[in-house]
């Protein structure tokens, strides 16, 4: 490290850092003598009393350890009695963060970047031009301009326009940074790539925002009040990490560094668990492309006898899947989890009847959904409104646990697992009431974990499909799901580009899963497709990504008409091949030509 005229110079193994002491900026290049910008060695943590503004920088020191340069930074704040930022300095990567001391509600965090009297938002000027996000909230784009924000979260809605980020709720807090413009929307220009990744033991907040302004950047946490400041509050840590060749490189990076922090663990294989591979039938296709034909609504026609009649036709054209995914809506409740015996007069028995053939049966979980639970199980809207079961409070932890036992036990539907759904269902908003510390990330993550534990401890061998791809939620699930195929709701979502579109969004979105949770098994899902030539192409490259999935029987819900021979010859053969590749057997089937009893 090198000091002249107020500037610090340090020289690393994959950049070059020259520091501006009154300006709080580091001019940064990278090992290829490309600028990165200069990044706003600042901080700013907002209240709901106020906004946190620095009126003065107090001190700026450094010290060189063993492993890196510290630079530590004193500001005087007009929020809190005091706020210091640390910055670390390492040969591939740099890392900041900020701690406050005070009292306060935490509403807004802003890093690399912050508000400094009297210039207002001082945020980090960029030089990069492409930006990756590990979100899938567009239907066909992977990489974005940089002048545009992108959003990692647990929140998000289908059906909602401009808050289509329900896929992976939540991706991996990760984005990566290009300084080459991408050709198009759906190809990422060549490496270095430096990533930006959020490390933090406690996640309370529930969106990570890539926040950019012309020529500028910054991240940005949303907390919503509901973390208390009781004498020092710590941001997350932002790390930057040079050097990958491409965001995916950089993805398993991210996650190698959290596991050497201790905040996910170690990439180590998992036994596969052979019948845990095996292809996947789920029913919600087939019951929307039905009420597309007669009009009455999908969750209505979650029904055995047409559960039934579907896996027959299937297994008539060479298609038996080893699991069964019971979809919306085969409960009379949400959150109770009982059959609705109009639709499904014997489910258990339905299950019994498919393990017996050897096949898994998968329950569909609503993950939030309070319908049947009782108020003190819930979060609440300030008049007492139940809006989302509450895992932290002992009532909603055992409406889960009964749900589970129901689902799941001897004594009950004795199913082979879940599929959890709805986790962008995550409560969000200031004025809700909840019972316990944890909001955003670490509120689906308890809700996860109750009802993994609660699984795992009726039935250790279930299995638990979620569409969680963060490193920090390795430990409540057992297979990653890549999710719908398209955005309904999105205005560009219906129309694919290309005929190849749909097979590269969803080999991005594997790409994601195996980067950053390279141990997981991966549910490639499969609806809801454009039509059959797609439904033909992802047949094919399903077993590429992951397990293959199939959501129709008999017709489309976007493309009417009846789906040719061909095609179900397609994925027959590629579930033939892919089961070879895998030792995988067929299960057997039988035709029951008796009554259901099933309306």
């Amino acid at each position: 490290m090198t000091e002249t005229d107020g500037r610090m110079g340090i020289r690393a193994e994959q950049y070059t850092a020259v520091i501006d002491r009154d300006r709080l900026l580091a001019d940064v290049t990278g090992a290829d003598g490309g600028s990165w910008g200069m990044l706003r060695l600042l901080a700013s943590v907002d209240t709901l009393d106020g906004p946190d503004e620095t009126t003065r920088v107090e001190d700026v020191t450094w010290e060189s350890t063993e492993s890196c340069v510290r630079l530590t930074v004193s500001c005087a704040s007009s929020r809190w009695a005091a706020r210091t930022h640390v910055v670390e300095f390492h040969p591939g990567r740099i890392t900041f963060g900020a701690t406050v001391r005070g009292e306060g509600r935490v509403t807004t965090v802003r890093l690399l970047g912050g508000a400094r009297l009297p210039q207002g938002v001082l945020p980090s000027g960029a030089a990069h031009h492409t930006v990756f996000s590990p979100n899938p909230d567009h239907p066909w784009r992977v990489a974005r301009p940089a002048v545009e924000p992108a959003v990692i979260s647990v929140n998000g809605e289908g059906g909602e326009p401009g808050v289509g980020r329900w896929l992976f709720t939540p991706a991996p807090t990760c984005f990566g940074l290009s300084r080459a413009r991408a050709a198009d929307e759906r190809s990422l220009p060549e490496g270095p790539w430096l990533m930006l990744g959020l490390a933090a033991a406690r996640r309370t907040f529930v969106d990570v925002v890539y926040d950019p302004t012309p020529g500028g950047f910054s991240l940005r946490c949303e907390y919503q009040g509901h973390t208390a400041a009781e004498g020092a509050f710590t941001t997350p840590e932002v790390l930057l990490l040079f050097g990958a060749a491409d965001p995916f490189a950089g993805l398993r990076a991210y996650r190698d560094e959290l596991a050497a922090r201790g905040l996910a663990p170690a990439v180590a294989a998992r036994p596969p668990g052979g019948d845990r591979l095996q292809p996947i039938f789920c029913g919600w296709g087939a019951q929307c492309a039905l009420a597309a034909a007669d009009g009455a609504p999908a969750p209505a026609l979650s029904r055995r006898a047409l559960y039934e009649e579907w896996l027959d036709a299937l297994a008539g054209r060479g298609i038996v899947p080893g699991t069964i995914v019971v979809d919306d809506k085969w409960q009379e409740r949400y959150a109770t989890c009982r059959p609705d015996a109009a639709k499904w007069p014997d489910l258990a028995g339905f299950v019994a009847d498919r393990q017996a053939r050897g096949q898994r049966v998968l329950l569909w979980w609503k993950a939030w959904d309070p319908e049947g639970a009782p108020a003190e199980a819930c979060v609440r809207a300030p008049d007492g409104t139940p809006l989302a079961i509450d895992p932290e409070s002992a009532e909603g932890r055992a409406v889960i646990e009964d749900a589970m036992a129901s689902m799941l036990g001897p004594d009950g539907l004795n199913a082979d697992g879940l599929k959890i759904d709805f986790t962008g269902r995550t409560p969000s908003g200031t004025a809700l009431r909840h019972a316990g510390p944890s909001w955003g990330f670490d509120l689906l993550h308890e809700l996860l974990a109750v009802a993994y534990r609660a699984a795992k401890r009726v039935k250790p061998d279930s299995l638990i499909v979620t569409h969680t791809p963060d490193p920090g939620f390795l430990d409540v699930t057992d297979m990653i799901r890549l999710n719908d195929a398209l955005h309904n709701d999105h205005p560009e979502g219906l129309v694919p580009p290309s005929d190849e579109a749909v097979v590269e969004q969803m080999t991005y979105r594997a790409r994601v899963v195996h980067a950053a949770c390279p141990e997981m098994p991966v549910d490639t899902d499969g609806w809801r497709l454009p039509g059959e030539r797609h439904l033909r192409a992802y047949a094919a490259a399903a077993p590429r990504l992951g397990v293959p999935a199939l959501y129709y029987a008999d017709g489309m819900d976007w493309e009417p008409g009846r789906v040719e021979d061909a095609t179900w010859a397609a994925v027959a053969d590629a579930w033939s091949a892919y089961r070879a590749e895998h030792g995988l057997a067929a299960p057997r089937h039988r035709i029951d030509r008796r009554d259901s009893s099933a309306p």
